[in-house]
């Protein structure tokens, strides 16, 4: 079954109020994987694993009891130079073993995001996209601009861990 569509990237107006429009800012990670997307998929699905990999992030913790499948929300902690942006992310896409995507419901940094698994004959390719509106405005669109390339290659070490720490096991 192919992945859904990502969903439209982040430009219009924010609910929240933001006073103009902020265009949004996108980034992916991509890694390929020597084990099967059921494996890799399970992995991913374990919010357990996330603050163990991702730099920056301290705390990642289901809303509730239910922390699989559509529905499941999170409070999750992020800290960008120094100082914590926290959140509530509810998983909106949850197809085993293709897609995990999320949404944002409050914070700061409006986001949507996902992890797409595309079986290749070396294993899987695992495709993380997020897109978000940094906060603050112009002010916020240029101090994320800056820290653009930081980011990236902060979730590009984390999928490489990923990798592996799924093939050594």
């Amino acid at each position: 079954m192919p992945p859904s569509p990502r969903p439209k990237p982040v430009h219009q107006l924010s609910a929240r109020g933001y006073l103009r429009r902020v265009p949004g800012l996108e980034f992916s990670a991509t890694v390929v994987i020597h084990t099967s997307p059921d494996r890799a998929f399970d992995y991913f699905a374990d919010h357990r694993h996330v603050a163990k990999v991702l730099e920056g992030v301290t705390r990642w913790e289901p809303i509730g009891s239910r922390s699989t499948g559509v529905g499941a929300r999170y409070n999750v902690e992020l800290v960008a130079m120094g100082v914590p942006l926290r959140g509530v992310l509810r998983l909106n896409r949850w197809r085993r073993p293709h897609e995990i995507g999320w949404v944002s419901e409050s914070g700061l940094v409006e986001q949507h995001g996902g992890f797409t698994f595309t079986e290749v004959p070396e294993g899987v390719r695992v495709e993380l996209h997020v897109a978000y509106v940094p906060p603050a405005s112009v002010v916020g669109e240029l101090v994320a601009r800056r820290l653009e390339g930081t980011v990236k290659r902060r979730l590009q070490r984390a999928m490489n861990r990923i990798r592996d720490t799924l093939e050594a096991s």
